[in-house]
Order: C-alpha cells, then structure tokens, then sequence
C-alpha cells in the first residue's frame, strides 16, 4: 500500500496514559505512516525486539541505545477516598509505614521515605505490581496505598478513583526515555514520529 510502517514498543501504563489521548492527532497529521504498537516492560527485560523505536522506563543508562529523555515525573502516594475513610488518615510517616503499602518494582517507596528524611527498606508485606496501571486499579479497589508517579496517575486522579494523601511531590528517580539502534533516525518517519512524540508530552 505504500505505506511506511513503523513498530513502536511502549510501556503499558505510558502507553495508555500519555500516548493514547494523543494518538489520534498522530494518525491524523501521518496518514502515510503504517503505526504498531507493542507492549514491552524493558525494566523486567520484557522487550519488543523487532521495534524501530522504544519508549523504556528506568535511570537512561542504556549503552546498548542512543536516547533521549522524554518525561520525567514525580511521586506521591494515592489511594481510594473508602480507603482513607476507613483507614485514615494518614498524616504522619509512621500512620503511612504502617498502613497497607501497594508495591512495586518500577517505583520503590524508598524514594519517598527517604526525601522525608526516614531510611526506610520496602514493606516486606502487601502486594506487588509491575505494571503501574495495574497498581493504580489495586489502590482503587481499595486494596492499600501506592506510590504513583502523576503524570501516569492522573486519568485516575481525574476520575475521583484515587486521591492524594500528602500535598507534596517527590521525584521519581526513573524517566521515560526513547531510545531507538544507530541509524533509524536516517528513516523519515522514525524522525518524524520522534519530533511529534517529543514535542506533544511538552
């Protein structure tokens, strides 16, 4: 047909967050541009290996890659406004440790222990999600407290399913960054779908 395709390897949760509500304008501005999109999960080395360009999540030390860095997010912790009310609430630091943590690999609550001066290990407890979207859903239903980044987390936020517990923000120590092999920026709608992807998250 003609048409140039492109296999991009997303981030579930980046994927339904930040891309899909944008998509559409893509489609519409490159109709020459066949897109696919793939679910990877490259902090857990579930990767999409025949992708042209992949958004991955984690510190941007990635050798094996050019990239750049796409968004960078911060923490706070959210649950269920039922949760709050039969649990809460959660003022202090201890009230929050002592609390059902939601956790998972690709946000430690370490971070936010720490930027309130506590040196904290994980919760040994509660349960654990590596899928960011899949940990919004848990806090939701009620099943505890997670750390989640709020540029992911808003479509929950902005549907009143989950509420902040601290009006304060940390920054997540991981970023989303598109990384893609020596010599695919030379394809023009490798380029092209960067440019957009960059200059629509800004």
């Amino acid at each position: 047909n003609g048409k140039r395709k492109l296999r991009v390897a997303v981030t579930p949760t980046f994927s339904r967050s930040i891309l899909m509500p944008r998509l559409r304008a893509f489609i519409e501005a490159y109709p020459e541009i066949d897109l696919t999109l793939q679910v990877s999960i490259p902090l857990l080395d579930v990767v999409a290996e025949d992708a042209d360009l992949m958004v991955r999540f984690g510190t941007g030390r990635y050798a094996d890659v050019e990239h750049v860095c796409l968004m960078t997010d911060e923490v706070t912790p959210l649950a269920s406004p039922a949760y709050i009310r039969d649990n809460g609430p959660f003022d202090t630091l201890e009230e929050l440790q002592a609390a059902k943590l939601i956790k998972s690999p690709l946000e430690p609550w370490r971070t936010w222990f720490l930027a309130h001066g506590l040196d904290a290990v994980e919760p040994a407890e509660g349960s654990s999600f590596n899928d960011i979207g899949l940990m919004c859903d848990a806090a939701a239903q009620g099943l505890g407290i997670a750390l989640v980044r709020l540029k992911l987390g808003q479509p929950w936020i902005d549907n009143g399913a989950l509420v902040r517990l601290s009006p304060r923000n940390v920054p997540s120590p991981h970023a989303h960054y598109l990384c893609w092999r020596t010599g695919v920026m030379d394809r023009w709608e490798c380029a092209a779908f960067a440019d957009w992807l960059r200059s629509s998250i800004h």
